[in-house]
C-alpha cells in the first residue's frame, strides 16, 4: 500500500462522539494502515545516533486500557528498537509503580520518540520526551548543565522553521534559558511530555494530499539531529548507563552465584551432586569444588542449593 493522502474521512474518524465506540474500528484502522504507509516511506532516513534504523510502531486503533478507552487520536511512532528498549527498560522499570505500568503499559511512555499523529482536527510531526523516559531525560538534563552542550540544542531547535513550537513557545524564538525552564518541567508533578511540534490543519493536510509525504519527510528529518542530542546511546552516554548495562549483563551470565554458595548441579557428569563455589568469571564460567575435585562449569549448569 502506497500513500495516497488523508480525506475529511479519516479526521472524521476521530470526532468526539466516536471515540469510545467499537464501532468506529474498522475506519480508524483504515486511518492506522496510511500512516503506517507514509511511515514505511519515510523511515530511511530516520536513524539512531550509532546509524541503526529507528522501528516503526502504531497505536492501536480501537478503545483500550492504555487510551483509558477511547481512541481521541491516531499515531505512528518511531523509535529505538525493540531489543535496545528492552535493555533499558529494565532500568527504567524498577523506580515505577504497579499502578502506572497498568496506566500505561505502551513502550514509547519509556523513550524519546518521533511520531506523526492525526486527530479530528489537525496532523501532527513531533519529537516526544515522558516525564518517565528517565534514562533519556536524565542523558538530557546531564548534558544541559555542559554550555556548549545547551548552546548546541539552542542552535538545533532555533534552525527549525516557523510552525515549530517546543512545548507552547515557538522553536526559532526559543531562548537557552526557556529551553532549560521546558526541560525542568519534566520533573515535576503531573508533568507532560517535552515536545518539539509541527502541526498541521485538516485543510491543508487534505489539499496537500499525496504530496504530504514529502512534507512529513522534510519535517521528521529536521527532528532527527535533536532525537539523537537527546536519545541515549553507548555514543551518547552523559549519565554512565553502559556501566550499569555492563554489570546487568555480567550478573545475568553469573546467574546471581556468588563465592562460597553451596551448588547442586543440574547438567554435565556431576549432576545431582553438590559443591561450593570457588570463583566466577566475567563470563559466567564457575570454578565449583565436588569433594576434593575442582572442576569449571557454565553457570547454567548448576543452581543454588
Amino acid at each position: 500500500m502506497s500513500f495516497a493522502g488523508f480525506l475529511d474521512r479519516d479526521f472524521d474518524a476521530y470526532a468526539p462522539p466516536k471515540r469510545k465506540s467499537n464501532m468506529f474500528n474498522r475506519e480508524r484502522l483504515e486511518v492506522k494502515q496510511k500512516l503506517l504507509a507514509l511511515a514505511k516511506e519515510v523511515s530511511g532516513a530516520l536513524v539512531a545516533a550509532d546509524g541503526s534504523p529507528l522501528t516503526i510502531e502504531a497505536s492501536v486503533e480501537h478503545p483500550a486500557l492504555w487510551n483509558h478507552k477511547q481512541v481521541e487520536a491516531q499515531h505512528v511512532f518511531f523509535s529505538r528498537n525493540e531489543a535496545a528498549r528492552k535493555e533499558l527498560d529494565g532500568i527504567i522499570d524498577r523506580g515505577k509503580t504497579m499502578a502506572s505500568l497498568i496506566d500505561d503499559p505502551t513502550p514509547q511512555r519509556n523513550h524519546v520518540f518521533l511520531a506523526v499523529s492525526l486527530d479530528h482536527e489537525r496532523a501532527e510531526i513531533a519529537m516526544k520526551l515522558h516525564p518517565d523516559a528517565l534514562v533519556d531525560r536524565q542523558n538530557l538534563e546531564r548534558k544541559l548543565a555542559d554550555h556548549f552542550a545547551r548552546e548546541k540544542l539552542v542552535d538545533l531547535v532555533g534552525r527549525l522553521p516557523a510552525p515549530f513550537t517546543v512545548g507552547k513557545s515557538p522553536a526559532p524564538a526559543i531562548a537557552e534559558a526557556l529551553l532549560l525552564e521546558t526541560v525542568a518541567e519534566l520533573v515535576r508533578p503531573a508533568a507532560t511530555p517535552w515536545t518539539v511540534a509541527c502541526a498541521f490543519p485538516r485543510s491543508e493536510v487534505i489539499a496537500a494530499g499525496a504530496s504530504f509525504l514529502a512534507i512529513a519527510q522534510e519535517t521528521l528529518a529536521s527532528l532527527v539531529p535533536i532525537y539523537q542530542f537527546v536519545a541515549w546511546a553507548r555514543e551518547n552516554d552523559s549519565v554512565q548507563v553502559r556501566e550499569v548495562l555492563q554489570k546487568e549483563k555480567q550478573s545475568r551470565r553469573q546467574k546471581g552465584l556468588e563465592k562460597k554458595d553451596e551448588v547442586r548441579f543440574v547438567r554435565g557428569v556431576f549432576v545431582g551432586k553438590v559443591g561450593v563455589v570457588q570463583d566466577i568469571d566475567a563470563k559466567g564460567g564457575v570454578k565449583v569444588i565436588v569433594g576434593k575435585v575442582s572442576v569449571k562449569v557454565a553457570a547454567e549448569d548448576v543452581v543454588k542449593s
